[in-house]
């Protein structure tokens, strides 16, 4: 390629032709020659913001050739594929870049000290903990929540107190937080702190994030929560039988599915329990009913699912004979025979499966 040629491609990606578009932009990318770099950087400033982009993605060519610290503000230009572009660039560039991204951190510039930020949590690198933890204290409220959820990320152990403290933040930051503090080992103090996030009166969004994180140790009074998101994760994340046959019951839909998911994940046989589900209003409700029940052979069980054959959601339909293929038996074969036989044709090969599975049994 030419100077003359360069300058047609640059053109060609501003061109309405998503084809031309395509092959002059694959043309520039693929460029790795040291003298073409001057140019890459000048374009770097076009109005188009698909040139911009293009000249990011051929950057990644000259890693090791080029400062960062230039590109910090394309990870806050206008236009989000252009974004994408220049965080995929900071990935790609290791160190030089994650030093970039750490000094523009203490940045006076807020924009700037975001999309940093934001970067970082991305990175996973040790060196990215204490900007970010310093971060998390920033006035801005925007800053700190992206500085959470960046910390949420990294599996130390050292993130834990941040994240604990950002529980006493603004509700925004406190969900953040709740996030990132899911699937941790935490210490019996930890969870207290936590718990107090149950009964926080005016939004439920993070009671049920609460619940999500301290699972299993759930009071279940909880279960008794007004708002149908929290009641619907207590549902699953409910180890207690007895608490899972309640929320079966529960008058929102959401949390009677996620009850029944609950109940066959964990592997709890209680037909009594999903039976009358099958029957329930909501589709959803009813497949998660029949895929739990899928390894019982009560009678009744069985019966049930057979007549879920003819259920009005192909998606029942085929959970219900996904089950009754592992079952078998005289009577499922033949009801899997005539299910086969199904106009439609993805539910018919479905029967099929399921009826040379009830076969070999």
């Amino acid at each position: 390629m030419d100077a003359k040629t360069f300058l047609c491609c640059i053109e060609a990606i501003k061109s309405s032709d998503i084809a031309v578009q395509e092959d002059a932009a694959n043309a520039v990318a693929a460029l790795t020659e040291k003298h073409w770099l001057p140019q890459i950087l000048h374009h770097l400033d076009d109005p188009n913001p698909l040139v911009r982009r293009v000249m990011l993605w051929t950057l990644r060519n000259y890693i090791g050739q080029i400062s960062y610290p230039q590109f910090l503000a394309y990870l806050h230009d206008p236009d989000m594929a252009v974004r994408e572009a220049a965080l995929l660039l900071f990935m790609e560039g290791g160190s030089p870049a994650c030093d970039a991204l750490v000094a523009a951190v203490s940045s006076e510039e807020e924009e700037l000290r975001f999309s940093a930020v934001q970067a970082l949590g991305q990175f996973r690198t040790p060196e990215a903990i204490v900007p970010l933890m310093h971060a998390a204290g920033a006035k801005n409220p925007d800053i700190r929540e992206v500085a959470v959820l960046s910390l949420g990320v990294y599996a130390d152990a050292c993130v834990v107190p941040q994240l604990l403290a950002a529980l006493a933040d603004e509700p925004q930051i406190r969900l953040a937080a709740l996030e990132g503090l899911r699937g941790r080992e935490l210490s019996p103090e930890d969870l207290v702190k936590i718990s107090g996030c149950l009964y926080d009166a005016e939004y439920p969004e993070i009671r049920a994030a609460a619940v999500a994180v301290l699972g299993p140790l759930v009071p279940e009074e909880i279960a008794a929560d007004a708002s149908s998101q929290v009641r619907r994760a207590v549902a699953s994340a409910a180890a207690s039988p007895e608490l899972l046959a309640h929320l079966c019951t529960d008058a929102d839909a959401s949390v009677r599915m996620a009850a029944a998911e609950a109940i066959g994940k964990q592997g709890y046989i209680m037909e009594d329990v999903l039976l009358p589900l099958f029957s329930d209003a909501v589709p959803g409700v009813r497949r998660a009913a029949v895929t739990a029940l899928a390894s019982s052979r009560r009678p009744d069980v069985v019966a049930a699912l057979i007549n879920c054959l003819h259920d009005p959601k192909p998606g029942i339909q085929a959970a219900a004979a996904t089950a009754l293929g592992e079952i078998g038996g005289d009577e499922v074969i033949a009801a899997l025979t005539e299910a086969s036989k199904s106009g439609n044709a993805i539910l018919r090969g479905i029967m099929k499966n399921a009826l040379n599975a009830a076969l070999k049994k």
